[in-house]
């Protein structure tokens, strides 16, 4: 399978090299340090629930022509507060062959086409000086599948953010308390984000303290996911009693060319059968030197697993990057490693909590971050200002051969048992996407994906075929 993306590596790897003939000035001040998180629509730097919505009516100012410069933004409210009104349509269209879920969430032998609809609303706004607010309405739908649509595709018409921003404390540093329904992003969002890719946006009930100052951002929380209603569409998500995350999450930024991440992360689960709790205590660090890039995370996982024994896994994400800025297209070019381990009992791996699996472990969703191994490698490049490029190749692997590969919901593929792995090669996937910003509210993406299924689908008796599989996308989105 690795000689399948061979040449196109080599072809990256060269590209790189030729266009970085100058080296840029290392007394020149750095470039801002980047995520590379292109996979992003706009929406994600104005819809995020992290808008600062307490500050001071000094520091929000609102002129007099409002209504003729910013429509819907800026409304006068209260005695001295104000209103944001915003919104967003997104339209997505799907081309999937082989990897349509029915029970497997993997390669599956079912293809389908369809079209995604998201409608969203929501209103920002503070009452005063120490009240805030965010209320989130979406509506998501899914239209001429053959399929059942997952259940991150749909979700008619529902209360997905609800939340009072309460300023408790502003002196060395700013305290505040978040109470209710809100949209939630740790860090690289390896085990918690609201992923924007969902159709059907994912949210908690609960509160979250941030504490901020020059150096810290601190954030205890304890919170439950909102469920999907699957029986009406008539009322809003519920809180689920049987499963809740809480932990505090701190970020330093005391460091010239660095951030750091510290984390205690727990989920506990309760179902009918059985139950499970984690505990993972992890860090991360991201930074620069010059046009050179890192980023290292890790944690380990303790707990109990389903089975009632004692649950001990991790995992560990190495990258390395370089900014080619002083090359046409600027080009930014990474490195990655990525591990999770697996048990030898089904099940009993690390556990990804909530995650931004579509971003990291490919944009086919075949593998949930468990008994995994991924060296991958990523370009980007702007050939103009509202262009971005982006070329990922994934080189998928089991990290223990006597467990199983497991889907985004943390199941066996297929059902799979122990053991019952042929080969650790699970295989290729190479993803491909442009993506073009007509303006700072309406977009353009299209993207190609394609898996070269591995030796585990030739050896592995039981699943439901060994065939590769391909996934054409496109959206355009609008938002206000």
């Amino acid at each position: 399978m690795i000689s399948r993306c061979t040449t196109l590596l080599l072809l990256v790897l060269l590209l790189a090299d030729g266009l970085d003939a100058s080296e840029p000035d290392d007394k020149a001040p750095d470039n801002t340090l980047t995520e590379t998180l292109v996979a992003e629509s706009t929406e994600e730097s104005s819809v995020t629930s992290e808008a600062p919505v307490v500050e001071p009516p000094s520091f929000r100012l609102i002129p007099p022509d409002w209504l003729e410069a910013k429509a819907l933004k800026e409304i006068p409210f209260g005695s001295s507060g104000w209103l944001d009104v915003g919104g967003s349509y997104r339209a997505r269209h799907h081309r999937e062959r082989n990897i349509r879920p029915g029970t497997t969430g993997g390669l599956s032998g079912l293809d389908d086409t369809f079209w995604l609809h998201q409608t969203r609303l929501w209103f920002d706004g503070q009452w005063n000086s120490r009240i805030g607010f965010r209320v989130g309405v979406i509506d998501a739908a899914s239209v001429g599948e053959v399929f059942q649509p997952r259940n991150r595709e749909v979700n008619r018409l529902d209360l997905y953010q609800a939340h009072v921003n309460l300023l408790l404390q502003e002196d060395e540093g700013k305290l505040t308390a978040r109470l209710g329904r809100q949209e939630i992003r740790y860090g690289s969002a390896r085990l918690m984000m609201a992923p924007n890719w969902a159709n059907r946006r994912r949210t908690h009930d609960g509160v979250r303290f941030i504490y901020e100052s020059d150096d810290w951002e601190i954030n205890p929380f304890w919170v439950r996911p909102a469920i999907r209603n699957h029986t009406t569409f008539t009322s809003f998500d519920s809180t689920n009693p049987n499963q809740q995350l809480y932990g505090i999450f701190s970020t330093y930024k005391g460091l010239e060319d660095d951030t750091v991440d510290l984390y205690w992360l727990a989920n506990d689960l309760q179902n009918s059968a059985s139950g499970a709790r984690y505990d993972t205590l992890g860090s991360r660090l991201l930074g620069q030197r010059n046009s050179w890039l890192y980023e290292l995370e890790g944690g380990l996982q303790l707990g109990v697993n389903p089975d009632d024994t004692s649950h001990t896994a991790g995992f560990v994400t190495l990258g390395l990057g370089r900014q080619l800025s002083s090359s046409a297209w600027n080009p930014e070019l990474w490195i990655y490693y990525d591990w999770a381990s697996g048990d030898d009992t089904t099940g009993n791996g690390f556990h990804h909590y909530v995650p931004r699996a579509h971003y990291y472990m490919g944009f086919m969703d075949l593998f949930g971050r468990r008994n995994l191994e991924d060296l991958n490698i990523r370009l980007t490049t702007k050939p103009t200002d509202k262009l971005t490029v982006l070329a990922w190749c994934h080189f998928f692997s089991l990290a223990n051969g006597d467990d199983v590969p497991y889907n985004l919901s943390m199941k066996p593929y297929a059902g799979l048992a122990a053991g019952s792995a042929g080969s650790q090669t699970l295989g290729t996937e190479l993803d491909l996407m442009l993506t073009y910003n007509f303006t700072e509210q309406t977009q353009f993406r299209f993207g190609y994906s394609y898996f070269w299924a591995g030796a585990f689908y030739d050896t592995t008796p039981g699943i439901p075929t060994n065939t590769n599989a391909s996934f054409l996308y496109s959206h355009v989105s609008y938002q206000f």
